[in-house]
């Protein structure tokens, strides 16, 4: 007799995977943020005086992200990454890249010789 239902059961390896074919680059660059509760405006009035504590100060329920635009495309810390990533989109420049790299590393194995570039 044949099982009513069946189990799916994703591996370890296959959700890894479905991960790694999902992934983009762009995103570890991207803030991702839910979106906030809903909210009332006040156009010409003063707020409710329940938006306030004891103290005068708005209540955390009642402060908000502000809406500063950020237009930099670079920080401190992203500027490397960033660019290397903007650097080695185009095939040509990976080729480069590795024309550059290629000799180096071939060096590597053979220790005591040195290498001379140019002409001369």
């Amino acid at each position: 007799m044949a099982p009513t239902h069946t189990i799916h059961h994703k591996g370890r390896l296959s959700e890894w995977y479905s991960r790694l074919a999902n992934f983009k680059v762009e995103d570890l660059f991207s803030r991702k943020r839910e979106p906030g509760p809903q909210r009332t405006v006040y156009v010409n009035e003063n707020l409710p005086q329940d938006y306030f504590d004891n103290k005068g100060r708005a209540k955390p329920a009642h402060v908000y992200a502000t809406n500063q635009v950020i237009t930099s495309k670079y920080t401190v810390v992203t500027f490397v990454p960033r660019n290397l990533l903007e650097q080695f989109r185009r095939v040509a420049n990976m080729c480069v890249a590795f024309i550059f790299l290629a000799p180096s590393i071939l060096q590597l194995g053979r220790p005591g010789v040195v290498m001379i570039s140019g002409a001369g």
